[in-house]
């Protein structure tokens, strides 16, 4: 099997990877320390209570609910994602949450969006650009449909930096590899992000750094390599008795309180001038 981001091309996945894609994305929706990265760039975004915010790679919808459930907010949100599956689950839980009758979910490329031109105050793209089959596209387009004066802000992990701890460091090294190579297809577009916006026409005006650190006992980051592990052996990347054992490693690790994960993430603010 091709080894290729498997968010990417998601729409190619089984019904079990959409199942561990679909709990993984609302894992982090929950999670305190993701929701307070995102809560902090949407706080910098300064939105109009009215605003038109348009959401890049929208997923299951857990950033497009936390927009239009924000307190005070009065305007309208357009989540576009390419997944039918993510799109029908994100419509589900919006309404299950209260705030279906403030989004539309629409099915859709953002390499190529159907929105107006300068027709949206704010576009996000939370967890997207590191998934995208072209970048620069992407960032035109939202270039196009933003107002003068609109704001557009990225968040992602700088995945080249994401890194577990495991006793045998050359495994640790090919499987931290094997997992970028299966679900992180630009793991390092987020040092790129500077030169990226300005070739958009997009100028930075802030920047929010972390690192997200899970030592002790983990749930975070040993979520995502039970959600990510089994497709490293899929596509044949890592020996499956040697993803086992790192798996198995790592959950006990964690139930000792040993446990070892990092990576970076960035958060950027630019406007439309």
């Amino acid at each position: 099997m091709t080894a290729r981001d498997a968010m990417e091309f998601i729409n190619e996945q089984d019904e079990a990877t959409l199942q561990r894609f679909v709990e993984r994305l609302e894992f982090r929706g929950k999670d305190p320390t993701f929701v307070g990265y995102r809560e902090a760039y949407v706080d910098k975004m300064a939105l109009d209570r009215t605003a038109d915010v348009l959401e890049l790679g929208c997923g299951t919808g857990v950033v497009t609910r936390a927009l239009a459930g924000r307190e005070g907010f009065e305007g309208r949100v357009i989540g576009i994602e390419q997944s039918p599956v993510l799109v029908e689950v994100a419509r589900r839980v919006a309404a299950e949450e209260g705030v279906g009758d403030r989004i539309e979910f629409r099915v859709g490329d953002i390499h190529a969006l159907d929105v107006p031109d300068a027709s949206v105050d704010a576009v996000v793209a939370h967890t997207t650009m590191s998934h995208v089959t072209d970048p620069r596209t992407v960032l035109n387009e939202a270039t196009r449909v933003l107002r003068v004066g609109g704001t557009f802000a990225a968040f992602d992990g700088d995945y080249a930096s994401w890194t577990f701890g495991y006793g045998d460091h050359d495994i640790a090294t090919k499987m931290e590899d094997a997992i970028r190579t299966a679900v992180v297809s630009k793991p390092r577009v987020m040092r790129d992000m500077p030169r990226l916006l300005s070739d958009a026409g997009l100028r930075l005006v802030d920047v929010d750094a972390n690192v997200y650190a899970d030592v002790g006992q983990s749930a975070f980051f040993l979520s995502a390599a039970e959600s990510y592990a089994p497709l490293v052996a899929r596509s044949e990347l890592m020996p499956a008795d040697v993803v086992d054992a790192w798996l198995t490693d790592l959950r006990q690790a964690s139930a000792d309180g040993m446990f070892f994960a990092a990576c970076n993430y960035y958060a950027y603010i630019a406007t439309r001038e």
